[in-house]
């Protein structure tokens, strides 16, 4: 057979496997972290804590963040309670207050960012003392 009876180019290498050029998935997501939604001894530590907005100690109430955060890895959907480890001590006076203005205003008004606050409190969730210097610290930062 000479080259110019030859129709089509020749093959290098044989052909792939049936879908072996689909694009494949690099990595296995990573799990999760399984945490309980619900910790009511953590919120009853919450309530004892002052308030972040006016310092009534102790505040009495708990406010769940319901604002999402990739960097906190704070995820959820509507209508959806957050974690409790996503509460934050306000009396009732300013908890009403942030649902009234909204939750984002609230905190950007008050110059505290509630999620670290929250990681920083649930991080100290084991010792009222600590939690209560984290909401402290949180305040006093938020006057400068």
């Amino acid at each position: 057979m000479e080259m110019s009876e030859r129709h089509h180019p020749q093959r290098l290498s044989p052909p792939a496997p049936f879908g072996a050029l689909l694009k494949r998935e690099i990595a296995a997501p990573r799990p999760r972290l399984v945490e309980s939604d619900d910790d009511p001894a953590y919120l009853k530590l919450v309530r004892q804590c002052p308030c972040l907005s006016c310092g009534q100690d102790p505040a009495g109430e708990a406010a769940h963040v319901r604002m999402q955060s990739g960097a906190h890895n704070k995820h959820g959907g509507m209508a959806k309670k957050p974690a409790d480890r996503w509460a934050l001590s306000l009396c009732r006076e300013h908890h009403e207050l942030q649902h009234k203005i909204g939750e984002r205003q609230f905190w950007h008004d008050l110059g505290i960012n509630p999620l670290l606050v929250a990681e920083r409190s649930w991080n100290q969730r084991d010792d009222l003392v600590a939690m209560r210097a984290v909401i402290i610290n949180a305040i006093m930062e938020r006057n400068k």
